[in-house]
């Protein structure tokens, strides 16, 4: 008997109607295999199976104990370990081997998986012919490197002898149900392994859901929180040529830790829904699912970034040669640049009214993503609340006000009445020292210096001695001087001991963050021989990259050694957990 699949009209993309094809026929293998002959099958030893994870913001993390819970209930011993863990296990020993792994930048590895990516990139890196495994790469279709790092440790593992059960799948940020997929695939290929799993157990995995037996703690991105907006001020004044805003919400009892990120759900704006409606021909009462066209746009539906499947469909439809053109792999580069500010509006534009059904559109369609903001607060100072500080994303192009999905949904469209879903996202990594002796320096330019608000709070209210230093950078002190009156009365108390700020635009010659670090260098390196720890938060593609640069300068001057020498100390200090980064 041959395996049900999907119907041709269900919402899924072409590529995640073939990942659940795949899983329904697996699953329904396995539980025909157990089943078959009406008699459980004879219990065995559970098999040692390592799962490794590189992760930048805790994702990867989440689904690989996700993944472990799932592996344990069909026969394995599940081992999960950060990819900076990688000493703890002999991984040429290891016969079962499954890695999730994040990208950071520009194709590079997340901090955590630094270290191995070293390590197993060296000529003394172990053969890996006993080893089975394979790969789930998490990434992001918005940069040109996408999955780049899975890519790179799948190859790896491959080429040191290590035998794919099989292949790696790439997901996108909308992940659950290619995870889901993936999971029961590549558990179930891994030699010996039992088919015991429920196919209820890999469908609420499928759906992102808690596993059987489980219910999602309230403040979880499987059970968000609604909660309280109770304060929205501008923190930029009203000429700036940025806008930035301070966001107060109240969580009445949800706990977090200074580090963690708060995951807001947005809507999508109400007129940019009717302007779809409009240039596609639907009235919006069409079904998708189980609700409404118009209510799917408004808040299911990312209406920002065009997906390459929705590209493909309109070029196709339209007979739009110059799109088709660009879609060809060896114009990627041209693509980025004409896709740079568009949305998904004007892509539909580009299609004649009536073209694409309401089922196709979703089925073409990224699902809309929480964002993530640096918590800007401390309990301890700010009991029962949460504190964002939120860049607005406002443009204008091809004659049309653009604006931000979640920045401007918290900015115009949230009040005190609106319920506001959000919920908490765990920092494994981006922590001040459980010493608080320790000496702390944060970099944090514009909105990145909201965790070290947080840290600053935190540090203030527990004590401890321990030096502060905030590098702080924006483009003009007169208007866009965030937490100004906080910072100086943080030094009048003696919780911020140093404060240095670099305005960009207040001066002919732009002064950033890592200028102030090389001006200050001989006193930041004695800092780092008394144990500080090095925080960055903020922009990742620019801003990170030139705030280590001049951190390995400032070692190799001041510390008298060569650059390899500094190179060694930074990865010391990482290995360590002195050398942090929340960068996005």
């Amino acid at each position: 008997m041959s395996a049900p699949q999907l119907p041709l009209n269900a919402p899924f993309s072409t590529e995640q109607r073939a990942w659940l094809n795949g899983w329904i026929a697996g699953v329904l293998s396995l539980q025909f295999s157990s089943s078959g002959n009406g008699s459980a099958p004879a219990p065995v030893a559970a098999l040692p199976l390592l799962i490794l994870y590189g992760t930048q913001t805790g994702s990867a993390e989440g689904l690989a104990k996700k993944l472990a819970k799932a592996a344990q209930s069909k026969g394995f011993a599940p081992k999960v370990l950060g990819m900076d863990e990688y000493g703890k296990v002999d991984l040429a020993a290891c016969e079962r081997l499954l890695c999730i792994t994040s990208t950071y930048g520009d194709g590079e590895p997340p901090d955590n998986a630094t270290a191995f990516w070293e390590w197993l990139n060296a000529e003394t890196a172990p053969r890996l012919e006993a080893v089975q495994f394979s790969v789930l790469a998490l990434g992001d279709t918005n940069y040109e490197k996408f999955c780049q790092f899975g890519k790179d440790i799948d190859a790896r593992l491959e080429a040191l002898g290590a035998q794919r059960v099989h292949d790696r799948v790439d997901c996108e940020t909308d992940y659950d149900v290619p995870f889901a997929a993936w999971m029961a695939a590549a558990i179930g290929a891994l030699p010996s392994g039992l088919a015991t799993a429920s196919a209820e157990a890999s469908v609420t995995a499928a759906t992102g859901e808690a596993l059987v037996g489980e219910t999602a703690a309230v403040g979880t991105k499987a059970n968000p929180y609604e909660a309280r907006l109770i304060d929205n001020r501008l923190l930029t004044s009203e000429n700036a040529s940025k806008e930035t805003r301070h966001f107060g919400i109240h969580l009445n009892g949800l706990q977090y830790e200074v580090g963690d990120a708060l995951g807001v759900i947005p809507a999508n704006q109400p007129q940019l829904v009717s302007l779809m409606l409009e240039a596609g021909g639907w009235s919006g009462e069409e079904s998708v699912g189980d609700i409404p066209l118009s209510e799917a746009l408004h808040r299911k539906f990312d209406l920002g970034n065009p997906s390459r499947d929705l590209l493909q469909a309109v070029a196709e439809r339209a007979k739009h040669d110059d799109l088709g053109s660009l879609l060809k792999p060896e114009r990627s580069g041209d693509l980025k640049i004409w896709m740079h500010g568009r949305d998904v509006l004007d892509v539909i534009q580009m299609c004649p009214k009536g073209e694409l059904k309401a089922v196709e559109l979703t089925a073409l369609l990224k699902k809309l993503q929480p964002r993530l903001y640096s918590i800007a607060s401390s309990l301890k100072a700010a009991p029962g609340e949460v504190h964002l500080t939120v860049a607005q994303v406002r443009y204008e192009k091809m004659g049309r006000a653009r604006h931000g999905v979640c920045s401007t949904f918290l900015a115009d469209r949230v009040n005190a009445d609106t319920p506001l879903p959000v919920f908490i996202q765990t920092s494994h990594g981006f922590r001040l020292p459980t010493d608080t002796s320790k000496p702390v320096i944060m970099v944090g330019p514009g909105t990145g210096v909201a965790p070290f608000r947080a840290f600053l709070q935190e540090r203030q209210a527990t004590g401890g001695g321990g030096k502060n230093w905030l590098f702080f950078g924006e483009q003009s002190r007169a208007m866009s001087y965030f937490y100004k009156d906080e910072w100086a009365a943080m030094i009048k108390q003696g919780s911020l001991h140093r404060l240095d700020t670099a305005f960009s635009r207040d001066q002919e010659q732009k002064i950033y963050v890592q200028n102030r670090m090389l001006e200050n260098g001989e006193e930041l390196y004695r800092w780092l021989e008394e144990g500080a720890h090095f925080y960055v938060c903020g922009d990742a593609s620019r801003m990170a990259k030139d705030v280590d640069a001049a951190l390995h300068e400032v070692v190799q001057k001041h510390g008298g050694k060569t650059e390899e020498q500094a190179a060694a100390y930074i990865g010391e200090m990482k290995k360590a957990k002195r050398y942090a980064r929340d960068v996005y």
